[in-house]
């Protein structure tokens, strides 16, 4: 059985599919090798993806990393495990080279680094019966897959250090005042908000989806830097034949043909 599926759902949008649901989904080398295949594969076809929708099959999103793994680094040296973590860090990772808006749809748990690979993602919605942990500390372990880049431009500082310093689990009603995800719904509506938002990002002007993308994943600037940049990529818009057909489809008061 393939650990990731993907599933094309339309011309623009497509969704990845953690797996290995008897395992809840955990994150394993195997899994990584299939994820980072998908990804090469993607990026080698040029594909015509507006937005990836990320889930999990079954009961979890991820539980986390797979511990018979985790388990078999006490027999390595140091230098081994740094450059294992790397190399499975990048592989789930490398989803973000696709320059396509990233939709986490957490159905159910997800921990450690299933969490940290939802937090890389652009906008989460979660299910009302999931869970979240950053329980890196839990096992006595520093947080890996990205959690201390991605969680604190989520949270903020005080936010990011709670759940990472006490490990501690938290329901979607938390994690929604926390401002971890955008929106709850009941799960078995899940995939139909994540599809929904996901075709209203697909009907906007790709390239001024991906100029945003851009420049929301670069992180912080002085308010000077941004004008900057804002003005450069509008310069490039405003000759654009997507920006002509957006400013003609809204005086005709029609829906954009991109």
């Amino acid at each position: 059985m393939a650990l990731i599926k993907f599933d094309q759902v339309s011309e623009h949008i497509g969704t990845i599919t953690l797996n290995d649901p008897d395992n809840l989904n955990a994150m394993g080398e195997a899994m990584a090798a299939e994820f980072s295949a998908l990804v090469e594969k993607l990026r080698s076809e040029k594909s015509a993806l507006r937005a990836l929708i990320l889930t999990g099959a079954g009961r979890a999103f991820s539980a986390g990393g797979n511990l018979a793994m985790l388990e078999q680094k006490q027999t390595l040296s140091g230098e081994e495990n740094r450059m294992l973590m790397l190399k499975f860090y990048h592989s789930f990772l490398s989803i973000l080279s696709l320059n396509v808006p990233l939709v986490a749809a957490i159905n159910g748990h997800a921990i450690g680094a299933g969490l940290c690979l939802a937090s890389a993602c652009d906008i989460r919605i979660g299910g009302d019966q999931a869970k979240f942990g950053v329980t890196f500390t839990k096992l006595g372990l520093h947080p890996g897959m990205g959690g201390t880049y991605f969680l604190p431009r989520i949270l903020g500082f005080p936010g990011a250090a709670e759940l990472m310093l006490t490990g501690r689990v938290i329901d979607s009603a938390e994690a929604l005042r926390l401002g971890l995800v955008s929106k709850v719904v009941p799960n078995d509506r899940l995939a139909q908000e994540a599809l929904a938002l996901a075709n209203e990002i697909a009907g906007c002007g790709p390239e001024s989806v991906r100029q945003v993308l851009a420049t929301l994943r670069s992180g912080s600037q002085t308010l000077a830097a941004a004008l900057e940049h804002e003005a450069l990529c509008q310069s490039i818009n405003y000759r654009s034949s997507e920006f002509k057909e957006g400013v003609r489809a809204a005086m005709e008061k029609r829906k954009a043909n991109f």
